[in-house]
């Protein structure tokens, strides 16, 4: 059986030179991009398929700064794959100077809920 590997952040920098080197030493590996930009997915696509022709790759749009566009992707995954047996956490957001911590440390400990999650089926 084939190991499926998720990279997020796979389109460029440290997240495209793991790709590569997952693809050479495995070619039989399964792998799947997870970018935010889906021209930049295709190109990383196109460029590891040229070096390892035979290989085993897909993409799924990722927005890591987006709940709704994780659990989407989570989704889209799950129904593609039915198992992930490495996940490379690559992808990164940029922090937000104008978080209010004392807002965010009040609501955490308030009674309200910010948001429910519940699992979502695209299959």
């Amino acid at each position: 059986m084939q190991p499926v590997v998720l990279v997020t952040g796979a389109s460029s920098g440290i997240g495209s030179a793991l790709c590569k080197r997952l693809l050479q030493e495995d070619a039989g590996v399964r792998l799947c991009l997870a970018c935010r930009s889906m021209q930049k997915a295709a190109a990383t696509k196109a460029m590891l398929l040229a070096a390892h022709p035979a290989a085993q790759v897909t993409f799924v749009h990722l927005d890591v700064s987006s709940l709704e566009s994780v659990l989407q992707a989570a989704s889209e995954i799950q129904c593609r794959f039915q198992r992930l047996d490495c996940l490379f956490l690559n992808a990164g957001t940029m922090p937000n100077t104008h978080v209010s911590f004392k807002a965010l440390i009040s609501g955490l400990f308030s009674g309200y809920r910010i948001l429910s999650l519940r699992k979502q089926s695209i299959c």
